[in-house]
C-alpha cells in the first residue's frame, strides 16, 4: 500500500497536473488583480500581524531584535502554518464537493488530496520567493541555507496529505467535521510558535507547544530561511518516519470508507 500511495501521482501525472493547474488558477480567474493576489493576500496578513504583534503589542523572539527581524521569523512561521490551515479548510470538502467524481467508478479519488497539498505548497513556493526578496533588500543575500527549504517541505508532505485522506473521508460522513476544522485553524494559529519563539513561553507551555505537530517544522523552517543554520537532519527523518505512518493510516481509513461516499454524497 505505501509504494502504491506514493507513486499515485506519478501513475496519475496528467490527471494530477491539470487538476492542480485547474485549482490554482481557478482561485483567481476572474478578479483584476489575478495571481497577484497569491502575493499580495499573505502580504496584507503579514502587515497587520507585524503592526499588531511586532509594534503595538512589541513582541519579540527571545525578548530581543528589531520589527525587521520580527516581521521575516513571522513571515517564516505563517508559511508553513498558512499551508496547513488552507489543507485544513479544504479537505472535509473535497469529496462532498466532487460527487461527479465519486460517480466515475474509474476516478482515483485518492489523488484529491494529492491535488490539494500539491496546490497548497505551490502557494508555500511564492510565499518563500517573497521571503527572499523581502529579505534581500532589508539585509543582503540571504543564507545559503535557504537551500535547505525543501527537505523541511518533504518532511511535512506526509502530514498534509494525512489531513487530506482522513478529512475528505470523515467530511462526507460527518459534515460538522467543516465547522470544527474552521474552530481547530483559529485555534492553531495561537498555539503554534508563530507569533512568538518556543523559548518566550514558560517552561509548562514549552512542553505543550512542543506536542504541535507544527511547532517542529516551524522551528526548521525559521532555522534555515532566517537564522542560516541546516536543519536537523536525524530530527526531519524520524518527523517524516512518523508522519509517514500517519498517512498510512489516514489512506487506509479513506480507502475503507470510500464504498460509502456515493450514498452521503
Amino acid at each position: 500500500m505505501l509504494i502504491s500511495t506514493l507513486s499515485m501521482p506519478w501513475r496519475h501525472r496528467s490527471l494530477v497536473a491539470e487538476l492542480v493547474k485547474r485549482e490554482f488558477t481557478g482561485r483567481y480567474r476572474g478578479s483584476f488583480g489575478g495571481m497577484l493576489w497569491a502575493v499580495a493576500q499573505p502580504l496584507f496578513m503579514l502587515a497587520i500581524y507585524t503592526v499588531a504583534f511586532g509594534i503595538i503589542m512589541q513582541s519579540r523572539w527571545g525578548f530581543t531584535g528589531t520589527t525587521k527581524e520580527y516581521a521575516l521569523m513571522l513571515f517564516a512561521g505563517l508559511i508553513v502554518y498558512n499551508a496547513f490551515a488552507e489543507c485544513l479548510a479544504k479537505a472535509p470538502r473535497l469529496i462532498a464537493a466532487n460527487p461527479n467524481f465519486v460517480k466515475k467508478v474509474v476516478f482515483p479519488l485518492e489523488v484529491l488530496p494529492w491535488v490539494m497539498t500539491i496546490t497548497a505548497l505551490s502557494h508555500v513556493l511564492i510565499a518563500i520567493a517573497v521571503w527572499v526578496v523581502g529579505y534581500a533588500i532589508l539585509y543582503g543575500t540571504p543564507h545559503v541555507t535557504v537551500m535547505y527549504f525543501p527537505l523541511v517541505l518533504v518532511a511535512f508532505l506526509p502530514v498534509l496529505l494525512a489531513i487530506g485522506w482522513l478529512l475528505a473521508a470523515l467530511g462526507v460522513i460527518v459534515r460538522d467535521i467543516d465547522q470544527l476544522t474552521g474552530m481547530l485553524a483559529h485555534a492553531l494559529l495561537f498555539v503554534t510558535p508563530v507569533f512568538y519563539s518556543v523559548d518566550a513561553a514558560p517552561p509548562l507551555i514549552q512542553k505543550a507547544l512542543l506536542l504541535n505537530p507544527l511547532t517542529y517544522i516551524v522551528e526548521q523552517m525559521r532555522l534555515v530561511l532566517f537564522i542560516g543554520k541546516p536543519p536537523n537532519l536525524q530530527g526531519l527523518l524520524v518527523y517524516f518516519l512518523l508522519s509517514l505512518v500517519f498517512s498510512m493510516l489516514a489512506v487506509f481509513i479513506f480507502r475503507r470508507l470510500r464504498s460509502s461516499f456515493a450514498d452521503n454524497v
